[in-house]
């Protein structure tokens, strides 16, 4: 959807510059789709940005707490909406 070199928006394990944040205000995400709204955001606002590799082990004990079919539509939702932002608002959102 977003042509970018990023293969997993939906990582929490990020961290931003208090401008990118105030940058990609109004957010919309009440839930941990946050997660996706944010980085898009800010590579559509014309922000730059960098991954850094990072080595994940499957977990040992315990279950994941994350629910596919709850959260699914809340990332399909997000990602459609930075989607819309980013080709009807003809750059009024990005980064001057």
């Amino acid at each position: 959807m977003f042509n970018i070199p990023f293969n997993d928006t939906t990582n929490a394990f990020k961290a931003y510059r208090r401008e990118v944040i105030a940058g990609c205000r109004p957010l919309i995400s009440p839930h941990f789709n946050i997660t996706v709204e944010l980085p898009l955001k800010a590579i559509v606002r014309g922000y730059s940005w960098t991954s850094i590799p990072v080595t994940w082990r499957s977990r040992q004990t315990g279950k994941p707490k994350l629910k596919i079919k709850e959260m699914g539509s809340r990332y399909l939702f997000s990602s459609l909406h930075v989607w819309l932002e980013k080709h009807l608002t003809r750059g009024d959102y990005r980064r001057r």
